[in-house]
C-alpha cells in the first residue's frame, strides 16, 4: 500500500465515530430505555430554563414516533444530536432541543471533523509533493554526486602481465547495443564509473540513432537495459544507468602520470557483437596530451597509442600495466589517414566531464574565449609575413571579448605567454574555469600592439544524442563509421574556443 492510500484509510479511520455508544441487540429495550431517559432529561431541563421549553414541537413529536417505529423494525436507536455516519458520507441527526447546549455541542463536533479531514488532506498534499518530487529525480537519470579518485601508479607491486590486466579489468568493462524500439542500429563499449550502474562510453555512438535505447551486457553475459543520462560532443563522452547495483566499478589511474613508450593495452567489445567476450589489444603510448580535431570545431587533448582500436571498441578502457583505466577508447578518431594510431581520452578530461555530467547534466566547470580562428604557427606566420598566433575570424557577441578583439586580429600571447602555436593558449585557457580572466596580447589588423583583459564564458557544450544535422543524415547507421568509413579527424577551419 502507498503513502497516498495509507492517508486515505487513516482519514476513514479517524472520522467514523461509534454510532451505538455501547448498545446490546436488544433495541426494543434501549428505544424504551432511551425515551425515559430523554424524557426525564428534557423535564429537567425545561423545569431549570424556568418554562424555556415549555412545549415540544409537534413535528419533534411525529420525528419521535418515526424513529421508534423503526426501532420496532429492528434498528438501533441513535442518540440525538449525534452523527449518525453510513458507507460513504454522513448525516447530522436531529437535536430534539433547539436550545444554545445543543447547537453548541454539535457545531463542535462537526468543527472537529472538518479540522481532522483539512489536516488529513494536508498531510496526503505534502507527502504526494514529495513523493513526486523524488519520482520525477529518477525519471531524469537519477542524477546525483558521483567521484572517483585518479589512482596514482603503486609502488609496493610491480607491472602485471597482459593477462592479469585484462583479469583484473575485464568485469568493469561491458558491451553496448544502441537500439530502436524493434532494432539494434550499433554497438560499442562502456566501463563502470560506479558500482550503482553508471556506465561511461563515447557521446557518438548514438549520433545517428533517433531516440536511442540501450541494453549493456556485462562480463557474465546478464544484459541490462539502460538509459541516457548525459553527454558532450567535444570531449565525446557520454553517460547511460544502468537502474541497479552491485556492479564491478573500474579502478581510474592518473593519465598524467603516462609516459612516452609506456606499455599500455586496450580492451573493448570489438566488432558487431555487444555481448561477446571482450577483445585486448596492446601498445605503447606514442605521444601525450596530443590535440586533435574530431567532428566539431573544438580540438581535444588525447592520448595516442598503436594499440588496435576496433570499431565497436570504442568507449572501451585504455589500461596501463597496473590494470588502471588511464583512458576511453575512441575509434571515432581513428582512419586511413591515422594508419596504426588510436586515440583514448585521458582519465583525467573522464574524470572532470563525466561528473559534470553526472550531476548537472551538462559540463558547467569548462571555459571558453568565445571566439573562432585560424592558427598561424611560427613557420606559416613567417612563410606569410604574418603575426605568429591565432588569427581571429569571429567573436561571438555573448564574449566578453567583443568589442575588445575584432576580426582580422592576432592574438599573439595569452597570461604572458608566447602564442607559437594554439597549444598555449588553449592549454592556458583549458586549466581555468567560467568567470576567469585571461590578459591577451593582440596585434590588430592595422599593426596595432595592445593588451586586453577577458573574462571566459562556460562552455557546457552540447550532445549527439537526438541532435539531427545534415551530416549525421547521410552517415550509416554503424556509429563507429564515418562517411567514407575511414573515421577521418580532419576538420574545416576556423577552430573555435
Amino acid at each position: 500500500m502507498d503513502e497516498f492510500d495509507k492517508l486515505q484509510n487513516n482519514e476513514s479511520e479517524e472520522t467514523q465515530l461509534p454510532t451505538d455508544n455501547g448498545m446490546d441487540g436488544n433495541t426494543e429495550n434501549n428505544a424504551a430505555s432511551k425515551t425515559e431517559s430523554t424524557a426525564k432529561t428534557e423535564t429537567e431541563i425545561n423545569s431549570a430554563d424556568d418554562g424555556a421549553y415549555d412545549t415540544v414541537d409537534e413535528s419533534n413529536e411525529t420525528e419521535n414516533e418515526e424513529r421508534e417505529n423503526a426501532d420496532n423494525d429492528g434498528q438501533q436507536d441513535i442518540p440525538q444530536g449525534e452523527y449518525n455516519y453510513s458507507d460513504n458520507d454522513f448525516t447530522i441527526g436531529t437535536d430534539k432541543r433547539e436550545g444554545t447546549s445543543a447547537a453548541n455541542k454539535k457545531g463542535l463536533r462537526v468543527f472537529a471533523v472538518v479540522m481532522a479531514i483539512v489536516l488529513l488532506l494536508s498531510s496526503a498534499m505534502a507527502t504526494g509533493y514529495f513523493v513526486g518530487k523524488n519520482s520525477n529525480n529518477s525519471s531524469q537519470g537519477n542524477k546525483k554526486d558521483v567521484s572517483v579518485d585518479l589512482e596514482p601508479k603503486p609502488t609496493d607491486r610491480g607491472e602485471y602481465s597482459e593477462s592479469q590486466v585484462y583479469a583484473s579489468v575485464n568485469k568493469s568493462v561491458v558491451g553496448i547495443y544502441v537500439c530502436t524500439d524493434d532494432a539494434i542500429k550499433g554497438s560499442a563499449s562502456g566501463v563502470v564509473y560506479s558500482e550503482d550502474g553508471y556506465i561511461v562510453t563515447n557521446d557518438h555512438i548514438y549520433a545517428n540513432v533517433e531516440n536511442a535505447k540501450f541494453k549493456v551486457c556485462t562480463y557474465d553475459g546478464t544484459v541490462y537495459d539502460a538509459v541516457y543520462v548525459a553527454g558532450d560532443t567535444r570531449s565525446d563522452l557520454a553517460v547511460i544507468k544502468i537502474n541497479d547495483s552491485g556492479f564491478s566499478s573500474a579502478v581510474f589511474g592518473d593519465s598524467n602520470e603516462l609516459v612516452y613508450g609506456e606499455k599500455v593495452v586496450a580492451i573493448g567489445r570489438g566488432g558487431s557483437d555487444a555481448s561477446a567476450n571482450s577483445t585486448i589489444t596492446s601498445g605503447i603510448v606514442s605521444y601525450i596530451n596530443r590535440r586533435v580535431s574530431g567532428k566539431t570545431s573544438y580540438s581535444s587533448k588525447l592520448i595516442q597509442t598503436d594499440a588496435a582500436i576496433n570499431p565497436g571498441s570504442s568507449g572501451g578502457a585504455l589500461v596501463n600495466m597496473y590494470g588502471q583505466v588511464v583512458g576511453i577508447t575512441s575509434s571515432k578518431l581513428t582512419g586511413s589517414s591515422y594508419e596504426g594510431i588510436g586515440f583514448a581520452i585521458p582519465s583525467s578530461t573522464v574524470k572532470k566531464v563525466v561528473e559534470s555530467l553526472i550531476t548537472n547534466g551538462n559540463v558547467t566547470n569548462r571555459a571558453k574565449l568565445g571566439i573562432s580562428y585560424y592558427e598561424n604557427n611560427s613557420v606559416s606566420a613567417e612563410l606569410n609575413k604574418v603575426p605568429n598566433g591565432l588569427y581571429v575570424a569571429s567573436v561571438s557577441e555573448d564574449s566578453d571579448a567583443f568589442g575588445k578583439i575584432n576580426e582580422g586580429d592576432t592574438i599573439t600571447a595569452a597570461d604572458g605567454q608566447r602564442a607559437y602555436n594554439d597549444d598555449v593558449v588553449l592549454d592556458i585557457i583549458e586549466d581555468k574555469l567560467p568567470g576567469d580572466k585571461i590578459t591577451l596580447e593582440i596585434v590588430t589588423s592595422g599593426g596595432e600592439v595592445k593588451t586586453v583583459e577577458v573574462t571566459l564564458l562556460q562552455d557546457i557544450g552540447t550532445s549527439s544524442y537526438n541532435s539531427k544535422t545534415e551530416s549525421q543524415e547521410s552517415q550509416p547507421l554503424n556509429p563507429d563509421e564515418s562517411q567514407d568509413g575511414s573515421g577521418s579527424s580532419s576538420f574545416d577551419f576556423p577552430y573555435g574556443y
